[in-house]
């Protein structure tokens, strides 16, 4: 994993173990000898842990480095990082009734323009492999399809989202009787 695409997942998985064993930011403060302002930079990707820091935060959480690591949200193969609906957490953003924010990815990029479109694929639709210098982020609305990169196949269902590295080859494939809508965010290199 790049250093771009590790630093939002390490501070997602703080903030999840946090949150799971209800710890307050004040608690792990208080646990760490840390102050909760560099906490929260830290579960929010403001700001990167040492790694001595990074220890004593999960030393603080209860939770051995290699079930840290090993248990870092999604799917993640060499290509792709596939997300599913279930594993998008609840977080606590602004205190709105009736707001419901759900964490799904987090990554910093330079250098780059975003666009973003709605996809809609019909059933039984052809498409051949593409490639694009940047990176995709989908997220599918409704219906359920497979999803290409290189040699490997994705089961995308209703709810899923999926981020890679634009420049794999890459295709979505409806073979269902029902429409696919998809909420696509294209992280393209400005050259």
């Amino acid at each position: 994993m790049v250093q771009e695409e590790l630093i939002p997942l390490i501070a997602k998985r703080i903030k999840t173990l946090r949150i799971e064993k209800s710890l307050t930011l004040q608690t792990l403060s208080e646990r760490t000898n840390l102050t909760k302002g560099l906490i929260s930079k830290i579960e929010n990707s403001r700001t990167i842990p040492s790694v001595p820091v990074l220890f004593n935060i999960m030393n603080a959480l209860e939770i051995k480095p290699q079930d840290f690591f090993d248990t870092l949200s999604g799917v993640r193969s060499q290509n792709y990082l596939h997300i599913k609906r279930k594993e998008y957490k609840h977080i606590k953003k602004e205190n709105r009734p009736g707001f419901d924010y759900r964490f799904i990815l987090a990554q910093s990029l330079q250098g780059c323009t975003m666009e973003t479109v709605l996809l809609s694929i019909k059933p039984k639709s052809k498409s051949k492999a593409t490639t694009a210098d940047g990176f995709e982020f989908k997220y599918v609305v409704s219906g359920d399809c497979d999803y290409y990169i290189q040699d490997e196949k994705i089961a995308l269902r209703e709810g899923d989202s999926i981020y890679f590295d634009a420049s794999k080859p890459h295709y979505p494939l409806n073979n269902t009787k029902r429409k696919v809508t998809m909420l696509v965010f294209y992280f393209l290199t400005v050259k």
